[in-house]
């Protein structure tokens, strides 16, 4: 029985490298955004964290944010910011004037088995250049991952699964903006 779970596994594992760590990543570009421009702040907006555990989402924001301030040299951004304020909070005439970043994570889903569990979950985010009401950058990421039950902690998943996720989301903002 062992023997059949850790082949299931192995064949889950080639899968997932074969499709790109379940695929469906898109990225549009939804307008001409100038990354040659120098910027002293780029905002950030706490990401919607629907139905997903707190140990998961304020994680990956948290890892995002840190992640852009530690490759922003690659850019012609002078910081990343995160906005303090609750959104409803925030003046819509001054945040139209600022270029930002907001998201949302949803659809955390673990379905373990006997052996393992996979985990998926989903994100969207959106950068807005000052001036503009509609993003000039959508990146939609559907990302998955499993642990063994007998190798890895459920936390310890979860976060390299966060970290990921935190990285990937991180490198489009950060291409996106290299000029």
């Amino acid at each position: 029985m062992k023997v059949m779970a850790r082949t299931a596994i192995l064949l889950f594992a080639v899968t997932v490298l074969l499709t790109g760590c379940g695929g469906g990543s898109r990225i549009r570009t939804l307008g001409y955004f100038d990354a040659s421009q120098q910027r002293e702040t780029v905002y950030v907006i706490p990401f919607d964290a629907t139905l997903v555990p707190a140990e998961l989402g304020e994680p990956i924001f948290n890892t995002f944010v840190d992640r852009l301030n530690s490759q922003r040299k690659n850019t012609r951004v002078s910081r990343f910011m995160i906005l303090k304020e609750e959104l409803k909070e925030v003046e819509p005439a001054w945040l139209t004037k600022q270029s930002y970043i907001s998201g949302d994570i949803w659809g955390f889903v673990e379905s373990s088995g006997c052996c393992s569990t996979e985990m998926k979950v989903k994100s969207r985010i959106f950068l807005y250049e000052a001036g503009k009401n509609e993003p000039s950058l959508e990146v939609s990421l559907p990302l998955d991952d499993f642990y063994e039950h007998d190798r890895q902690s459920a936390s310890a998943a979860k976060a390299r699964l966060g970290g990921n996720l935190a990285r990937l989301l991180a490198d489009a903002i950060i291409k996106k903006l290299t000029p």
